[in-house]
């Protein structure tokens, strides 16, 4: 791991909702820290109890040092504020200071700006860029929105841009064929339909449509030109991949056609972390247990056997190619910095064991335990 944090500038944790992302970002940090580096966690939407770990709360957009940590580097972290981000994007985008003001008023501008599908994605690239170019850390770990389809966030760029093409734009505010879309619609006789879009949506979204692409265009040049540093900084060679995954088998299923878009789009994959495994074998069972112990005991087996052979076919089609780690799922709370450390340790161990390096120094904390099948 010490090679992984070394020969990249930043690491993205990428992989479907509820595999742990959050706290595999925090601990890599923990790792990096502990491996002398100053390094910077990016996270989007963390728990309570990781918030207080890490020393942000919702109101923490800029980088702080997370608090109680001795660690031979540094551990920053910063909570991503889609909204507060935006909105800073385009004040210091803008070509006009008083369009721009108009249009962070605007109605469908301030929907947009937080529920628009890709939005949170393209914020957090967009910080992503900011933070990178400032060169204020060793190490940069970003930890990915929680998005139905992981896909979705290497291709919020792309749809953000679109939206702000200039052929859109033109076409919205009437520099396309000589009129506006409001001029377009009351040409062509059809008063009925724009009655019923006002009715349905309010009797200002028509208007507020229109002003929004207006003014929309005094950033859209400074949108094109970011989405061009966010692919380059996410096809840099600077720039790994981590893919997070479950146990289970769907989700072993989708970490596989995220591995393949990655791999077929020229991303730089550089690890595979299987999440909360279940332990790989039950203890044997005395000779004198009782038949219904026996009997539970038969269903956990075929239980567990089952999911190794999913997480076999996953290792074996995979491991030639990028290390593979499975992770044990643990007993005790991982949420605070003390328990962060102890799955930090856990993973920079179980990456070491199972790829064959011997690279990994980090410092031990007692008292991780596996868990064990009831």
């Amino acid at each position: 791991m010490q090679q992984l944090f070394k020969a990249h500038k930043v690491l993205i944790c990428v992989g479907s909702g509820g595999v742990g992302k959050t706290t595999l970002s925090a601990s890599l940090g923990i790792c990096a820290a502990q491996l002398g580096l100053k390094t910077l966690v990016m996270t989007i939407d963390p728990s309570r109890r990781l918030k207080v770990a890490l020393g942000v709360d919702s109101s923490t957009v800029k980088p702080v040092r997370v608090p109680g940590q001795k660690y031979s580097g540094e551990l920053w972290a910063c909570l991503l504020n889609a909204e507060e981000i935006f909105r800073d994007f385009i004040i210091n985008s803008s070509t006009n200071p008083e369009l721009a003001q108009q249009l962070l008023k605007n109605r469908l501008y301030q929907q947009l700006s937080t529920t628009l599908s890709g939005s949170q994605e393209f914020t957090s690239l967009l910080q992503l860029t900011k933070i990178t170019q400032e060169q204020n850390y060793d190490l940069i770990i970003l930890d990915t929105p929680p998005a139905q389809h992981a896909i979705d966030f290497l291709e919020a760029p792309e749809k953000i841009r679109a939206l702000f093409q200039d052929r859109v734009v033109r076409w919205f505010v009437g520099e396309e064929e000589g009129s506006s879309f409001i001029q377009k619609i009351i040409a062509r006789s059809t008063h009925i339909v724009l009655s019923a879009l006002e009715r349905i949506t309010g009797s200002t979204f028509m208007k507020e449509l229109n002003h929004f692409f207006a003014t929309v265009r005094t950033v859209q040049a400074k949108i094109s030109e970011r989405t061009e540093i966010v692919q380059e900084i996410l096809h840099a060679e600077s720039t790994g991949f981590l893919l997070v995954t479950g146990f289970d088998e769907a989700k072993l299923r989708e970490a596989e056609a995220l591995f393949g878009y990655l791999d077929s789009n020229k991303y730089h994959l550089r690890g595979a972390f299987i999440n909360r495994a279940f332990v790989p074998a039950l203890r044997p069972l005395p000779a004198a247990t009782e038949p219904k112990l026996v009997a539970e005991y038969a269903q956990w087996a075929t239980f567990y056997q089952s999911r190794e052979v999913f997480f076999q076919d996953f290792t074996e089609k995979w491991q030639a190619r990028v290390p593979v780690v499975r992770l044990p799922e643990l007993s005790q709370d991982t949420s605070g910095l003390d328990g962060l450390e102890v799955f930090a340790h856990e993973m920079g161990s179980a990456y070491t064991q199972q790829n064959g390096h011997n690279n990994v120094s980090t410092n031990h904390k007692p008292g991780a335990e596996r868990v064990q099948p009831r």
